[in-house]
């Protein structure tokens, strides 16, 4: 078992690949973020500016957060 667990943690890879993992998680991510964010709008209504551009990129960002906050609210 340990030598098992050692084997895939000497497991090596070049930086290509590491980039190529990141776009394959994170492009899912982002697009469900948007479209979470695009269709969760109420509380921006009253932003305007930099205001709404952070927020709105910050919701895109913590959307399972906010997901699970907005599940236990109702």
């Amino acid at each position: 078992m340990l030598t098992k667990l050692r084997q895939i943690l000497n497991f090596k890879l070049t930086i290509a690949e590491l980039i190529g993992i990141g776009l394959l998680l994170g492009i899912p991510y982002l697009a469900v973020g948007l479209v979470w964010s695009s269709t969760h709008t109420e509380h921006l209504q009253q932003l305007h500016g930099v205001d709404l551009v952070v927020s709105f990129l910050g919701s895109i960002a913590s959307w399972p957060v906010l997901l699970f906050a907005n599940v236990c609210m109702t």
